[in-house]
């Protein structure tokens, strides 16, 4: 077992679940905290004395202890019977149902979804920031207010009718974070994208059938993660959609891809999901860019996100022409949601370059490198704007 690798995440989930299960609730925070703990513990000592031979059993009793001493401290222990922590018909999983618990109905949607990535998938304030496009004091703002507004006594699972979306919506933005980071030194996160998908696929075959948008979410994450390992070069950098090998497309995620998405048309009406799995399935089905626009104009019509806007001028300039493409950017301007972000940027030195323009198209390259990104995605726009640039000499 490494503590850096793709098992990491899901063992932290299941020790901080377990955790709960047997204490209760009320110590969703404390466990969360003593799982940390555990594991830096580990990092500090195996090195130096090797890993046991049951790094899991370990990482749980030396989590186990740090809770009992911190709630001998508060003097908040209590046992826990061994039941369910969520109603019958939801999640059997421990680890689900954190999530669900976290949905607590004092909390707004979205604190509801930003507590979820906080505390259960780790991801820091800056990285939930990009993922909401809103700035990272705003984020922190949303996540002290969730924590105050609970009482830890109090915590209870939620009602998955009501629950459901603030989970599905935490597990798309985690399984996003893990396809193109926000933000750090890597491009890809790969465990995080596959606890997002691991996670998901469990709450489907368990709920799927009262909730068919889990089929949808789970097709969609099945089809992006067919291109993992396409997507980046030896150098860790992001490689365009066009130069990928499909030679290193998982065609096994495709099949799951179709296969979930069958069962995801028994919902009664289309979903989100439901609307980016169908434009990710006939990209892997290799539609032509304009059945691949048609998508995008649904997609836009139906749910008009800043980034779904944003792809939808991409699809726009790919299937019409880069000045087709330009002029639907140029139409996005006055959204500062969309001008903010690297992607709308990098779309015009895109397409500027491909309409002739390279000192117009090494300009947009620079502004997009001024804002927040991953180092990845900084180091492969500088390179395409000094390519424009020498090229231009």
């Amino acid at each position: 077992m490494t503590l850096d690798g793709p098992d990491f995440r899901e063992t932290h989930a299941q020790i901080a679940a377990a955790l709960v299960r047997r204490f209760g609730p009320h110590c969703l925070e404390p466990a969360l905290d003593a799982v940390q703990e555990a594991f830096v513990a580990a990092l500090q000592s195996w090195p130096m004395q090797g890993q046991p031979s049951n790094p899991k059993a370990w990482l749980h009793k030396a989590a186990e202890r740090r809770l009992i001493d911190q709630l001998r401290k508060t003097r908040r222990e209590t046992a826990w019977p061994s039941q369910d922590l969520v109603a019958e018909g939801t999640a059997p999983d421990d680890e689900l149902a954190l999530y669900f618990m976290v949905c607590s109905p004092k909390l707004k949607m979205g604190e509801q979804v930003c507590l979820i990535l906080r505390t259960l998938g780790g991801l820091t304030a800056a990285e939930i920031a990009g993922l909401f496009h809103e700035s990272e004091e705003a984020v922190q703002r949303r996540i002290s207010r969730a924590k105050s507004k609970l009482d830890p006594q109090d915590l209870e699972p939620a009602d998955p009718a009501t629950a459901m979306p603030s989970v599905l919506l935490a597990l798309y933005l985690m399984f996003t974070e893990g396809y193109e980071a926000q933000r750090g030194q890597y491009y890809l996160r790969p465990e995080l994208a596959a606890e997002a998908l691991r996670l998901t696929d469990i709450l489907a075959g368990h709920a799927g059938g009262r909730f068919p948008d889990l089929y949808a979410l789970s097709a969609l994450m099945h089809f992006h993660s067919s291109r993992i390992k396409a997507r980046l070069d030896a150098h860790g950098l992001p490689i365009l959609f066009a130069d990928q090998d499909p030679a290193l497309i998982d065609r096994s995620h495709i099949g799951a891809g179709f296969a979930a998405l069958e069962q995801a048309q028994a919902a009664p009406r289309l979903s989100r999901y439901h609307v980016e799995a169908g434009l990710a399935a006939a990209v892997a089905a290799g539609a032509r860019s304009h059945e691949i626009l048609r998508w995008h104009e649904l997609l836009v019509e139906s749910f008009p996100t800043p980034m779904a806007r944003l792809a939808h001028a991409v699809a726009v300039g790919t299937c019409r022409g880069p000045k087709a493409g330009l002029a639907a950017l140029a139409a996005l301007k006055r959204d500062p949601r969309i001008v903010r972000t690297p992607q709308y940027h990098a779309a015009i030195g895109h397409f500027c370059a491909l309409d002739g323009d390279r000192v117009a198209g090494a300009a947009a390259y620079r502004r997009a490198v001024g804002l927040s990104m991953s180092n990845p995605i900084r180091q492969s726009l500088e390179q395409r704007a000094e390519e424009l640039s020498n090229s231009g000499q």
